[in-house]
């Protein structure tokens, strides 16, 4: 490990912790609010799914555009103004979203909510949490990620209940409202980890990493593998509600199904994130992405509840992994002056493979009539991520073998 790995970490940390877990909860129910909106926008608006879908592709977009830009931010004026910025942005697009009757201004907000809300959360709490630690980040990330699970499960849930007590409009209006009250007044506990105010200019300049490779080589490669992996992982994110009220089980059954994965997730991200620790986010990163590939397909193959949850419980505790592990990899491969922008790269690359994923699975339900091809799409799509990350897991090994001695970590 670097000098500028080298650090003790801080109580702190842990309080920083909650908070991004928290937010990271309600960011990711924020997000999720689009399946729950599918069946009220068909039967108020006649819109198609492929059409509907759109709402979380437009969501991806600005998250991934977004998110390069305030991770890059971060980095220079720390994550507390911005993620300020966007508790306002994503409450006040929630809250407007329950007025419109257009397509085009329901896309338009869900491209606020993920560019200039979401964004302005998930990427400035991950790498500044990353920051606060070093031998335990992996078990402080796998928490903070392990919110964004909770976030998926409960909020579809709770959504689905509100519309159900009163109607679409009301819900989103009062969900919006709920996140200004509960999040804005947190954000001022947040603070910048005691490695950044401390740091002397050689680190703040340095290109060290804790892999030993340059970041210009490893972050781009891990980009491309989040782009397929999360064309994986979006299919069942975004169509598994639709894919089970399809089978004629009600809106709530269906989210709670879509509450099993999550909360199958929930664990999964604390484990994975802990695993980390111990064999390296690079190897968990492969062994999570094999587990949401071999399960992703299997949603189509039963019609039965019970199996359906048993499905969605293990696709769950992978696809949690990769999330986890991916971002402790954004973490390891770049500088620590960088680590913003690392992890911005990496999580943009991730929500255009999202909102490709989500748009594909409702396109092929409507060409089709079923969603055989939209869970096999995802499957293959696992499977160039597969491949992607074995290359990149012998590119590394070969080069450490070629390194001096005490050179990597």
């Amino acid at each position: 490990m670097n000098e500028a790995e080298q650090f003790e970490e801080q109580p702190y940390g842990w309080v920083i912790v909650a908070i991004a877990t928290l937010f990271m909860a309600l960011g990711f129910g924020s997000n999720v609010t689009v399946p729950v909106l599918v069946k009220p926008f068909e039967e108020e608006f006649g819109w198609n799914r492929a059409a509907i879908s759109m709402a979380y592709t437009a969501l991806t977009i600005g998250a991934a555009a977004g998110g390069l830009f305030w991770g890059t931010l971060s980095d220079k004026i720390g994550a507390k103004r911005i993620v300020a910025f966007g508790v306002v942005m994503l409450s006040g697009s929630l809250t407007l979203i329950g007025l419109q009757d257009q397509l085009w201004m329901i896309y338009l907000l869900y491209f606020v909510i993920g560019g200039f809300g979401f964004a302005c959360m998930f990427t400035p709490l991950l790498a500044l949490t990353g920051l606060w630690f070093n031998r335990r980040k992996g078990l402080a990330l796998g928490i903070v990620t392990a919110g964004g699970a909770i976030g998926q499960g409960v909020a579809p849930v709770v959504f689905q209940m509100m519309i159900s007590n009163s109607n679409w409009r009301d819900a989103i209006f009062y969900l919006g409202v709920g996140y200004f009250v509960v999040m804005l007044p947190t954000v001022f506990l947040l603070r910048q980890p005691p490695v950044l105010v401390n740091s002397s200019e050689t680190v703040s300049r340095s290109d060290a990493n804790i892999w030993g490779l340059s970041h210009r080589i490893t972050i781009p490669w891990l980009a491309l593998a989040g782009i397929f992996c999360c064309i994986c992982m979006a299919v069942p994110i975004v169509h598994l509600v639709p894919l089970v009220v399809g089978l004629k089980q009600s809106p709530e059954t269906a989210a709670g199904l879509l509450l099993t994965l999550m909360v199958s997730g929930t664990f999964g991200r604390v484990f994975f994130g802990a695993v980390a620790d111990r064999i390296g986010a690079l190897y968990t990163y492969f062994v999570a992405s094999l587990m949401q590939t071999v399960m992703v397909f299997w949603f189509t193959q039963s019609e039965t509840l019970i199996v359906l949850h048993i499905i969605a419980a293990i696709f769950g505790f992978g696809f949690s992994g990769v999330m986890t592990s991916l971002l402790i990899c954004a973490r390891e491969a770049a500088p620590l002056r960088m680590a913003g922008f690392a992890a911005s790269v990496i999580s943009g690359a991730a929500w255009l493979g999202m909102g490709i994923g989500s748009y594909q699975g409702g396109y092929f339900y409507d060409l089709t009539g079923s969603y055989a091809w939209s869970y096999g799409n995802a499957a293959i799509a696992g499977i160039v991520n597969l491949v992607i990350l074995a290359a990149l897991i012998l590119y590394r090994k070969k080069q450490h073998e070629l390194l001096p001695v005490g050179a990597s970590a």
